[in-house]
């Protein structure tokens, strides 16, 4: 069994049914219903229909429920490994008809447990920090809440420890940075002390693998191209957006498969002009995707964060070995003593110990300076998150939001 998801839970279906879940390496996911082949559920409330709420969130609301199988494990799989291939591209890799993949899709989207957006590319010249919160008593949630509301504010996380909270932020430029970490977050009510961390390269890749399609399938679904974290931390971020480029990043970040006719139709633009931007945004490596899914029900319902102490002759290597960890959800080296924070989800809070035996045995010996765990994600990338991790909501990730703020 692929080790990386032998905690995907297991579907459950009516009292007396039984059904288990395996998932090879190298082959598609099985599971399997011991009531007449039954396919068990795990069962999610599904939303649909877009609303706009305060804050310029975009909200859904609750509809009806639906099931989880195999299909849709693999279907999640395919678009973890090439997040806007097209359906009918996809059809034939799955052995279904690309209407099916569709519908499938479709309801993932609209119960809030998957979902596309638009990230920056390893060529795209950004600034980033790891900014922790300490919230004054009884306020921790409502400053995550208005943390989440900061276009600039790309996650929030509450979490156990000496801080309540702990955010990841981007920006532009440094003069923009400076303003959110100086004065715009500092300024939320109820935050009582921040302490900043100055990302300086992000080592970690966009693109996860659940383990649900073979190398074949891969290979069909992407062309052979990979998302290699080791080639994205040796770019140089040197490019910059065009004011049209911001406003489709933006526009991608509600819908990264958004189509090409209804991103022309929001940005005022013709479908050619958005075709080519993204064909050249892409092969510069400016712009990329990323499929999110709700980890809690995946198998992945605990997050811990470490903040690392590597020395920095080795720091390529260790870096890259943490990358490589099924575990690894992002690791960005960042200024100060402890200047590598990892975040890793695992299946089992003690799990914990697995990952801080692995850390004890590299070489060179890497310290640890803190580790904590995530009581709940409360922004993931531009999403919203109810207290399950499903999706409930988007407010955009869009670092240039601060540039007009800041202006002279």
């Amino acid at each position: 069994m692929n080790a990386a998801l032998a905690g995907w839970p297991r579907f459950c279906g009516k009292a007396n049914e039984t059904v288990d879940t395996a998932m090879e390496i190298g082959s598609a996911a099985r599971i399997r219903a011991g009531n007449g082949g039954r396919i068990g559920s795990l069962v999610w409330p599904a939303n649909s229909a877009d609303t706009t709420g305060k804050a310029g969130m975009t909200k859904t609301r609750a509809t009806q429920r639906d099931d989880v199988d195999e299909l849709d494990v693999m279907l999640l799989d395919s678009l973890h490994a090439n997040p806007r291939i097209s359906f009918e591209r996809l059809g034939p890799a799955l052995d279904v008809s690309p209407a099916t993949i569709a519908r499938r899709w479709q309801r993932l989207v609209e119960s809030g447990r998957a979902w596309v957006s638009s990230v920056p590319g390893p060529r795209l010249e950004l600034v980033a920090a790891v900014v922790d919160v300490r919230a004054a008593p009884g306020r921790a949630l409502a400053v995550a809440d208005a943390l989440a509301a900061i276009p600039q504010v790309v996650s929030v996380y509450a979490t156990d420890g000496e801080f309540d909270l702990q955010t990841l932020v981007l920006a532009a430029d440094m003069r923009s940075l400076a303003a959110l970490l100086l004065e715009r977050v500092p300024a939320v009510p109820g935050v009582a002390q921040t302490r900043s961390h100055a990302g300086l390269r992000w080592h970690s890749a966009v693109r996860w693998r659940l383990g649900a399609i073979d190398s074949q399938q891969k290979r069909t679904v992407t062309d052979g191209e990979g998302d290699d974290a080791a080639a994205r931390a040796s770019v140089t971020r040197d490019c910059v957006f065009e004011p049209l480029d911001c406003a489709l990043f933006v526009a991608l970040q509600r819908d990264g498969r958004a189509r090409l006719r209804d991103l022309a139709r929001d940005l005022d633009t013709s479908e050619d002009l958005v075709r080519r931007r993204i064909d050249f945004l892409v092969r510069r490596e400016m712009l990329s995707f990323r499929t999110d899914f709700t980890r809690s029900e995946g198998g992945w319902p605990v997050e811990y964060v470490f903040w690392l102490i590597v020395p920095q002759r080795f720091f390529d290597r260790v870096s890259s070995e943490i990358c490589a960890w099924p575990e690894t959800r992002i690791c960005m080296s960042t200024v100060g003593h402890a200047n590598l924070m990892v975040m890793a989800q695992v299946h089992r809070a003690t799990d914990v110990s697995g990952i801080l035996d692995r850390l004890d045995r590299m070489t060179p010996a890497v310290g640890v300076a803190d580790h904590r765990l995530v009581l709940r994600a409360v922004k993931s990338w531009g999403r919203i998150l109810d207290p399950t991790g499903r999706a409930v909501g988007v407010v955009p990730v869009d670092p240039w939001a601060a540039q007009a703020q800041v202006a002279p």
